[in-house]
């Protein structure tokens, strides 16, 4: 049963619909000369669409354009285009009405351009582009820069409806500088960095273990002495001596080397939120003087709109926020369980005892002191494996000293302690490089151990103590919470979350992780590398066989429906089979894209009330055509609101309300965090971790031989 919630608004707005000639679409083939790898199509197709001077989007294996593209741009050195007539695109069909919606993002985009000053418009990383302001605000007694703009995106509904998505966007420039970042605040990734000299920004890419004065710079000399000897703003022999050697994107697949004190971390509004929850008095006083009321927000989005309205699509009509009717689909009651009763948060298990219990045996590696347990989580662990009903062994800690520098010793070092029958061990240490880090898990999981990192601890943080733990148990495949049963016929036996990603030269596909409709761990299934984004069918059916034989262990029969959730990124068409497959064993299934961008903003008016206040986690809006929903999963940061999840139905028949009563369980389902929900169902969540962990270690051998039920990437 669902509960209608008051009227809901959407930070989107109508500003034109389709005609048949809008439909309307130019279709070109792509000729390949040398003929590409499999796999590789994709991409180059996506980069010939930004060399045809026109806005153009890729369409399965061909290229559409709503203009003819000119003779010039039809042929360069390795490809031709060849113009194959036109096609009506069917808004009822996803693939078109996606395609049709790329290609009305592109042409908004242009015509921004041409309209503003062009270093005005960034393309968004979450999808869509940002429209900055063209002032930054100095926020006073700070030292802060803060950069405000709106982020805007486009959505075309199956009526023929192009929507405008709205919503206030910032970036921020602290009086930190990136080595400063590093040393407080290392483990909290950053992607843009600026330097301090200028306003020059770069994409940055990595932490090296090198030395300013020998790091070589092509036609220039050291790294050093390119900074001291700057025309304008060189460097100083105290930033020279007290800098890291960092990375950042040089364009066109080239890593250039700078000076972490030379550079200051580009910070999001989502990056400021998690410093002010570890207790960040300076992140605080910013979200302060920068908090906007969904009221503010809705507000400025209007106005934007309206300006679209009339500048871009020539209209001249008054421009509202979507209004529609919404459901709570979250109850008041708790849903997770532990040993003793149900609870509303993950960290309630370290007090109640685990749903399920692993491996009793832990070990330590210092690498910060004199090789002792960090007496915060000693005392954390024991407490937990009591109120568990289990003994666990804590082994004496291992130091420094006793890891091998040698890389054959080494090896036979982690082989050694895994034999012993330890496999899940607490490595204390300082800040960690990436590529320091990736080789200590390397080693480990090569011989079967998960390792959970922490940086020494001199006071006790709860927080960070419950997160560790948590992440420990995880590794030594405990079982902090489960999941309350959802009663109804339509709701999955086993739940399946699918990603991919890729480390710049190869592509990782069908990375998966599986639990049981009781939250139940069934495991992660091993991604495979491939030259091109294009994931095989085969795999995909290898992965799911796997997982339903791991169910029949379990229950001696098959599933009778499983639920599988796609990233967005990931291809519906690369489904198809193992749908039929599933299909064809008698097993019902349900295949639904979850996308993170897309789904806007959505805020509440109150009954009898005039003022809009945020959606609260589990509010969600079905379509009418039984094809999509919007639902908010995470609570709403300091200084914004929540950003709901957009989920497409790809397959099936399992109502709309289950699969979203389903979603928000899944989020619910988050037992690497202490205190909050992922914004994403746990299983893509794990799925994600994993695939960003093999990114950074490279080596997918390594993993043949790790338990599958051991979570190595919480």
């Amino acid at each position: 049963m669902i509960k209608d919630s008051p009227k809901i608004f959407l930070n989107r707005f109508p500003v034109k619909k389709l005609t048949d000639e809008d439909k309307k679409v130019q279709v070109y083939s792509c000729i390949f000369n040398p003929s590409l790898e499999p796999g590789k199509e994709y991409s180059a197709i996506n980069r010939i669409t930004w060399k045809i001077k026109i806005p153009g989007v890729r369409f399965k294996s061909t290229i559409i354009t709503k203009k003819s593209i000119a003779e010039e741009y039809l042929k360069q050195d390795n490809w031709t285009l060849q113009h194959q007539g036109t096609q009506l695109l069917d808004l009822d069909v996803d693939l078109e009405r996606e395609a049709l919606e790329k290609l009305e993002r592109k042409w908004i985009e242009r015509e921004l351009r041409s309209k503003l000053s062009r270093n005005r418009i960034d393309r968004a990383s979450e999808g869509g582009f940002i429209w900055w302001d063209a002032d930054e605000t100095i926020l006073q007694d700070l030292g802060w820069e803060v950069h405000k703009g709106v982020r805007l995106d486009i959505e075309l509904d199956r009526l023929g409806f192009v929507f405008i998505e709205i919503d206030l966007h910032h970036r921020f420039y602290s009086a930190w500088t990136l080595e400063q970042w590093l040393e407080d605040y290392g483990d909290i990734p950053i992607k843009w960095v600026r330097n301090t000299y200028d306003d020059r920004s770069w994409k940055f890419i990595r932490v090296s273990d090198e030395d300013p004065e020998t790091t070589m710079i092509s036609n220039v000399g050291s790294l050093a002495d390119y900074h001291r000897n700057l025309d304008k703003n060189k460097a100083t022999e105290e930033e020279i001596r007290n800098a890291r050697v960092v990375y950042v994107d040089g364009g066109k697949g080239k890593e250039l080397p700078h000076l972490s004190t030379r550079l200051r971390p580009s910070i999001t509004m989502e990056i400021l939120s998690e410093l002010q929850d570890r207790g960040s008095s300076e992140a605080a006083k910013v979200f302060k003087q920068v908090k906007k009321s969904i009221e503010e927000r809705f507000d400025k989005s209007t106005n934007t709109a309206q300006w679209l309205s009339k500048n871009i699509y020539n209209s001249t009509r008054i421009i509202k926020p979507q209004a529609t009717k919404g459901f709570i689909l979250r109850n008041k009651y708790p849903l997770l369980l532990t040993k003793s009763k149900k609870v509303y948060r993950p960290i309630n298990s370290l007090d109640e005892g685990c749903f399920s219990t692993g491996e009793q045996k832990f070990g330590c590696l210092d690498l910060a002191g004199n090789g002792q347990w960090s007496k915060f989580i000693q005392n954390k662990l024991e407490y937990v494996a009591k109120k568990s009903g289990v003994d666990i062994e804590l082994e004496s800690a291992k130091n420094q000293n006793d890891l091998p520098d040698n890389i054959f010793t080494r090896k036979q070092f982690w082989q050694n302690w895994s034999d012993k029958g330890t496999n899940t061990v607490l490595v204390i240490t300082p800040w960690l490089q990436n590529n320091q880090k990736a080789q200590l898990q390397k080693e480990a999981l090569e011989a079967n151990i998960a390792l959970q990192f922490m940086q020494p601890m001199y006071r006790e943080e709860k927080y960070r103590i419950a997160n560790i733990v948590l992440g420990l148990l995880l590794g030594a495949k405990w079982q902090p919470v489960g999941l309350e049963l959802l009663q109804d016929k339509y709701a999955a036996e086993v739940v399946i979350g699918f990603d991919a990603g890729t480390n710049g030269n190869l592509y990782y596909g069908t990375s998966a992780f599986a639990i049981l409709a009781n939250g139940q761990n069934l495991g992660w299934e091993l991604p495979e590398a491939q030259p091109g984004e294009k994931i095989s069918s085969e795999a995909i059916i290898r992965t799911v066989s796997n997982i339903v034989t791991r169910f029949q262990k379990i229950e001696n029969r098959l599933p009778h429906r499983i639920l599988m959730l796609r990233d967005g990124i990931i291809q519906c068409e690369e489904f198809e089979d193992v749908v039929a497959s599933l299909l064809g064993s008698q097993i019902a299934v349900d295949l639904l894209s979850v996308r993170k961008s897309g789904a806007g903003r959505m805020a509440v008016l109150p009954y009898q009330s005039i003022s809009l206040i945020d959606a609260s986690p589990g509010t969600a809006i079905l379509s009418t055509d039984k094809k999509t929903f919007r639902i908010v999963t995470s609570e709403a940061k300091a200084g914004g609101s929540a950003r709901p999840l957009k989920v497409v139905r790809d397959f099936g028949d399992a109502p709309l309300d289950i699969l979203a009563r389903q979603v928000d369980r899944l989020c619910m389902l988050n037992p690497a965090s202490a205190f909050a929900y992922s914004r994403s169902p746990y299983v893509i969540h794990f799925a994600d971790r994993m695939v960003k962990t093999i990114q950074r270690i490279r080596e997918l051998g390594v993993l043949h031989g790790v338990d599958r039920q051991k979570i190595f990437f919480a």
